[in-house]
């Protein structure tokens, strides 16, 4: 058993308006057919852009997307290649302009912290670690944490995400 067939299911998918204006039960569908094709050009294309967010503003099924997208962050069957797709889809939910619903979605992150530190701290992917710092930033009680990362895996980063050219107290709280 997957854990992202335990964790779709605790969401009443279909009682949640998309922003496409149907229900939102295509969305745990369109991700997990996504999941097994090449990753779109665009990111969060067909299953979370224009769907679970437009732009920067957040739809009704924000939050239950940002479960579903921690849970697929945790699953070893979801295909590494995914990881910085799946992240920036996270950095959307996380820093999206409605405050209530991105906190919502920040909470259903702050059980994935672990993860994303961990996605700095292995250099698989300097995309990836970028959207997992920027994720993190959110984080205010995590902030000295991540400066550590941010100094001993600065080579897993983006340049201006490194120390001299991204400084975190600058960051709004």
């Amino acid at each position: 058993m997957r854990i992202l067939d335990l964790e779709i299911p605790r969401h009443d998918w279909q009682a949640m308006t998309c922003g496409c204006n149907r229900s939102a039960a295509h969305v745990p569908e369109d991700f997990l057919a996504a999941l097994d094709g090449p990753l779109p050009a665009r990111v969060g294309e067909g299953w979370a852009d224009n769907h679970v967010y437009i732009q920067s503003n957040l739809m009704e099924p924000a939050y239950a997307t940002a479960v579903m997208l921690v849970a697929a962050l945790a699953d070893r069957q979801v295909p590494l290649v995914w990881r910085a797709h799946i992240l920036a889809v996270l950095s959307h939910l996380t820093g999206g302009e409605q405050e209530d619903i991105a906190a919502q979605c920040k909470e259903a992150v702050r059980g994935c912290t672990e993860i994303l530190f961990e996605e700095i701290a292995t250099g698989r992917c300097a995309t990836a670690a970028a959207h997992a710092f920027e994720v993190l930033t959110e984080f205010a009680d995590l902030k000295d944490r991540l400066r550590t990362y941010q100094v001993e895996a600065r080579a897993h980063l983006p340049a201006d995400l490194r120390p001299g050219r991204l400084d975190l107290d600058a960051l709004q709280e």
